[in-house]
């Protein structure tokens, strides 16, 4: 077997599960390849569409400046499924050699972010000099506001009551709509509207719930997002129901987004999902901390 001497890279550098990322692969030839050679059936080996899914093949011709010589690029482009670094087989080129790749590697959002624990408060920043400046002036205005505070706060709180009870109802209806919705998923037939549908009510039920644009945000932008929604304080439970929703989103991103034959709920997989997700809503809806933010928000 003859293998071509190649220069390799990945564009972007830094790519996510779910992603849409190129594998390139240079080399020379002295000997016509015809451009339209490169398929999947030139892989020495069958392709783990568990790991990733092959999107595009193409060969394409370049200029070396020199008359005796072609410049060729083989360009894969791919969407990975799971973290770490993943090894594509062996490409062969009929009638010239075989190209080996290096492995690529996938980031994790959270190694990347080092989410593995709750994150304290910091103080804020400020300019030297300013922090004597700014109690002087609290303190010069205090006198005037403690009359006019006392004379409010009965008004305020009849205020925040309201509103904190018109939250809680919203809060409430909005629990109940999702997990109907949810449920009423069991009744589609096509995997992949049932995964488009699925991701659509969670993210509706996240964002009002967490006072968050989660409408907007890519699979591959959750887990901040989740850490952002909730100013890193989540305890253990939430965090980990933050987790299962994100793996929830992966899977059906697959569903959704994937060619291949395996892109399909298997049996009892969307009753098990959807039991999950709704374990997960319960746990959030119980969550005292949420709620006295939400009532902060209000």
């Amino acid at each position: 077997m003859i293998y071509i001497q190649t220069k390799q890279s990945v564009f972007p550098k830094a790519f996510y599960i779910g992603d849409k990322a190129e594998l390139r692969c240079s080399f020379k030839s002295q000997t016509k390849i015809l451009e339209a050679a490169a398929s999947a059936q030139n892989f020495t080996q069958d392709l783990d569409y568990s790991l990733y899914d092959i999107k595009d093949i193409a060969l394409q011709k370049g200029q070396t400046g020199q008359p005796d010589q072609d410049y060729y690029n083989l360009v894969i482009t791919f969407v990975p499924w799971k973290t770490g670094k993943i090894q594509l087989p062996d490409f062969e080129i009929e009638g010239f050699g075989t190209i080996h790749f290096e492995a690529v590697e996938v980031l994790s959002l959270v190694e990347q972010e080092n989410i593995t624990d709750l994150r304290s408060y910091s103080s804020p920043l400020l300019l030297p000099g300013t922090t004597y400046k700014i109690y002087g002036s609290l303190a010069a205005f205090v006198i005037f506001f403690i009359l006019l505070i006392r004379l409010i706060i009965k008004w305020h709180s009849v205020v925040f009551w309201f509103n904190n009870t018109k939250l809680k109802r919203r809060y409430a209806r909005s629990k109940k709509n999702t997990i109907k919705a949810l449920k009423k998923l069991e009744q589609e037939t096509s995997d992949s509207q049932i995964s488009t549908q699925l991701q659509k009510i969670m993210r509706e039920y996240l964002e009002l719930r967490l006072n968050y644009p989660f409408t907007k945000k890519l699979t591959s932008e959750m887990s901040i997002a989740f850490d952002q929604a909730t100013c890193g304080l989540a305890d253990e439970n939430r965090y980990a129901v933050f987790e299962n929703i994100i793996s929830i989103f992966v899977r059906t991103d697959y569903i959704r987004f994937s060619d291949s034959s395996d892109a399909k709920f298997e049996e009892g997989e969307l009753s098990q999902i959807l039991n999950n997700l709704i374990d997960d809503i319960e746990i959030i809806e119980d969550d005292k901390r949420s709620e006295e933010k939400g009532g902060r928000d209000a």
